[in-house]
């Protein structure tokens, strides 16, 4: 119980805190989410950031897996359970970690079982290309326990496709899709090594049209095409037809980009929150793969930004008094909450 009412209440302050990374923050397919045991398959762009908002926008009590070399620290450790993040172990864990899977796939058996939710990343790793990757076996070894010991009990399946219009900066914006969801039940038998390969199929084709997916065999001239006309990629559906397009078509003229400028209302936001953005500098040069970059961004900064205009409010009210204190704090927040992009 106490779980529960810990997860409530931070789920509550990052989906807020989410509001502020984010300049825009679109969410769609809502209606897809079915009550009872869902599986949440999502593409997987930016680190632990797209769990996040996934927890955040369905609004189910939701567990989700996670790379599991962040859990060697036991503090870390005790913190991502409260949060119900499950360690999942690859071959750079070393070999006799593998066998710890066993443990982390037997749980997400008796949370499906429960009705409860978890969150997948079917492709089994991260990274910034505008494309689905060849979906992993251990997205069939998830759902595998659960449909063999019940196998009358609905098991749904929902794709969800998350959309950056770009991946590190902060305050872009980003689109969550939620498609309609199926039952894998349907597609999936005990001991059919083809019916788990079915299945992933099945899920490439629901998942594919959510993000914008630009094929491999065509990724560099298409992409470079698509740069040029300035995409919107918060639309998904307009994206994949304009790929479609330019797969075999001469690349299009290119329209002069904009030379990037940063906006007066953010460099005075700097100047204010020089010492949060000092610290970011510093732990950010220690960030080497760079897709984590984003989220430890945003971790960072729901602590630490609040930390800082809350400090500097006390400060005016020592001074000045408690009522200007709370005006100032107040403008700070609306200030960072309308933002233009970094």
């Amino acid at each position: 119980m106490i779980q529960r009412i810990f997860y409530v209440v931070l789920r509550t302050y990052v989906w807020v805190g989410l509001h502020f990374y984010f300049r825009q923050l679109r969410v769609t397919g809502t209606q897809h989410i079915p009550k009872g045991a869902v599986l949440f398959a999502a593409n997987h762009q930016n680190a632990f950031l797209d769990a996040l908002l996934i927890v955040c926008s369905s609004k189910r009590y939701t567990h989700f897996l996670t790379r599991a070399d962040i859990f060697r620290n036991n503090w870390v450790k005790k913190l991502l359970g409260l949060i119900n993040l499950i360690p999942i172990y690859r071959i750079r864990d070393g070999w006799q970690s593998l066998g710890e899977n066993q443990t982390t796939f037997d749980r997400c058996t008796d949370i499906l079982l429960q009705g409860e939710a978890l969150v997948i990343f079917p492709e089994g790793n991260h990274g910034w290309k505008r494309q689905l990757r060849p979906l992993s076996k251990g997205f069939t070894r998830a759902l595998q326990g659960a449909l063999e010991q019940q196998p009358q009990q609905p098991v749904h399946v929902v794709p969800v496709g998350i959309n950056y219009t770009a991946h590190e900066p902060f305050r872009t914006s980003v689109h969550v899709v939620y498609g309609p969801n199926f039952t894998a039940n349907e597609i999936y038998r005990p001991n059919d090594p083809a019916s788990a390969l079915a299945l992933r199929e099945h899920l490439t084709q629901r998942m594919q049209p959510l993000i914008t997916h630009i094929p491999e065999q065509h990724y560099e001239p298409v992409y470079a095409a698509l740069e040029a006309t300035r995409p919107d990629y918060l639309d998904p559906i307009a994206l994949n037809e304009q790929v479609a397009r330019l797969i075999g078509s001469p690349a299009p003229t290119a329209r002069p980009q904009p030379t990037p400028t940063i906006h007066l209302s953010y460099r005075l936001w700097r100047l204010v929150h020089f010492a949060p953005l000092l610290l970011w500098t510093n732990i950010r040069s220690k960030i080497k793969d760079p897709v984590f970059a984003a989220s430890v961004k945003f971790a960072f900064g729901i602590f630490a930004v609040p930390a800082w205009q809350g400090s500097l409010s006390i400060v005016l009210a020592v001074t000045i008094g408690p009522w200007p204190a709370l005006l100032f704090f107040i403008l700070l927040l609306v200030w960072t909450y309308s933002l233009p992009r970094a």
